[in-house]
């Protein structure tokens, strides 16, 4: 499963998981870290959005 940091505040960091590819796009898993707790959720992205997000810089992947 590969991991992509979400550009995001410093106070707030947030990544994005593939969890699944499907014909149309991706299902993603978004892990928003708080102060005291975990935000998560799975969603559909469409491979154009996700494309988007990569070229832009608004996710990248982490390093292992």
């Amino acid at each position: 499963m590969k991991t992509f940091a979400i550009k995001s505040t410093d106070r707030a960091p947030s990544v994005l998981e593939l969890v699944g590819e499907i014909e149309d796009g991706y299902v993603v898993r978004i892990v928003r870290h708080r102060d005291d707790w975990e935000d998560v959720s799975e969603e559909f992205m469409t491979r154009e959005l996700f494309d988007t997000c990569m070229r832009t810089g608004y996710i990248y992947e982490m390093s292992a």
